[in-house]
């Protein structure tokens, strides 16, 4: 048995075993306080001995707690105080006193000296008002447990919602990723194909196969390599990369492209899919083959930090569209959740320029490198 389940399992035997804890605590505290401790004027304190009448009138009190606090907890508080009924609460607790206070003092008055005469007991500090007596022992001390039952109970329920919460939002972060591999535009992979068999026509086989070479890696990546909480940063670049000179091939002489990495790559990772969907973005406002479209990409790694910066060019028609395309929010959102106030997110857009700047934190790779592409410490310039 771990702490972990012993407090928040829902399990029968671990359900008990806290509650039985809990209540022998309880029993333990009430017992000190309420029978060794019987003050009887202003200065003396009388000690009772323990005994067996103690014992059991110490399980039946107890038991009158127990009576109270679960009523409340289990009933009251879901049925009235969770729902912000306090009219209804308030009805309820009166009740509840009302069934404790006549509880505790026929207790005291009827069933407690049978249990004295039965074990020849003499108390040594008689009870000089029977109903104070009783109050003290029922209504006085009852919502003390009570009070600790429910704290414990609305700290439980917090707890778990948040750790709902959290799953909740990783169960989500997961679907997004999902959708994010689905979200390969339908008409980018027909034109590539489209290039591809161009090429094979035109028996340029060497210009087809390094298409289907880039298609086939962008696939893999996207389909197979993205299932983990973070990929090797020279894994995202190359696809980036991979992706541009694509599109490139798309487009033709319509769309001038051009990328630059400055500063090293090794060993930094990335969460999977955060780039490229930004670079996508940036490419759904060059899709008109007849217009003539520009896109220069910069991603400089510092240390540990990242920034990536893509600037393209846009028709004066496209200026009533969002700021924020699907990608750029859909990474908006995910880098919310991976690392809430450690990024930076913004696009500008002017009649004819748009902008969109990244800058985010990496994490150092634990894994061996092998088998990936080693960017110079320096700069390292592409054009596609």
């Amino acid at each position: 048995m771990n702490w972990h389940d012993f407090i928040l399992s829902d399990k029968k035997s671990y359900r008990f075993a806290r509650h039985l804890v809990f209540w022998l605590l309880w029993w333990v505290y009430f017992t000190g306080i309420y029978f060794h401790y019987q003050q009887t004027g202003q200065q003396q304190i009388v000690f009772d001995k323990w005994n067996t009448p103690l014992f059991i009138k110490s399980i039946v009190l107890v038991a009158v707690h127990v009576f109270t606090c679960y009523s409340f907890i289990n009933f009251l508080l879901p049925a009235f105080l969770l729902r912000k009924r306090y009219g209804a609460l308030t009805a309820g607790t009166l009740i509840l006193c009302i069934i404790v206070v006549p509880t505790g003092y026929y207790l005291h008055k009827d069933l407690f000296p049978l249990i004295d005469s039965a074990f020849d007991y003499n108390p040594s500090v008689a009870s000089q008002n029977l109903w104070w007596t009783s109050l003290s022992a029922g209504i006085l001390s009852s919502p003390k447990v009570v009070a600790a039952a429910t704290f414990i109970k609305v700290l439980k329920g917090w707890y778990l919602k948040q750790k709902e919460k959290e799953r909740l939002e990783k169960e989500k972060l997961i679907a997004d990723l999902q959708l994010l591999k689905a979200q390969l535009h339908p008409e980018f992979l027909f034109d590539s194909l489209e290039n591809i068999y161009r090429y094979a026509q035109r028996k340029d086989g060497a210009r087809a196969s390094t298409i289907l070479l880039k298609l086939s890696d962008l696939l893999s990546y996207t389909l197979y390599e993205c299932d983990g909480e973070t990929v090797l940063l020279e894994k995202e670049i190359k696809i980036v990369e991979d992706y541009m000179a694509l599109q490139k091939a798309s487009m033709g002489k319509c769309l001038e492209t051009d990328i630059a990495i400055k500063g090293s790559t090794d060993n930094k990772r990335i969460p999977p899919l955060l780039l490229l969907p930004i670079i996508e973005n940036g490419f759904s406002y060059c899709n008109n083959k007849s217009g003539k479209y520009w896109m220069n990409v910069e991603i400089r790694i510092d240390n540990d930090k990242l920034v990536l910066k893509m600037i393209h060019g846009k028709t004066v028609e496209q200026i009533a569209q969002p700021a924020n395309g699907n990608g750029v929010s859909n990474v908006q959102k995910r880098l919310e959740i991976l690392c809430p106030g450690n990024y930076e997110l913004k696009t500008t857009v002017e009649p004819e320029i748009m902008m969109t700047q990244l800058k985010m934190a990496l994490e150092e790779s634990t894994e061996e490198q092998e088998n990936v592409t080693d960017y110079p410490k320096q700069m390292h310039y592409a054009t596609i």
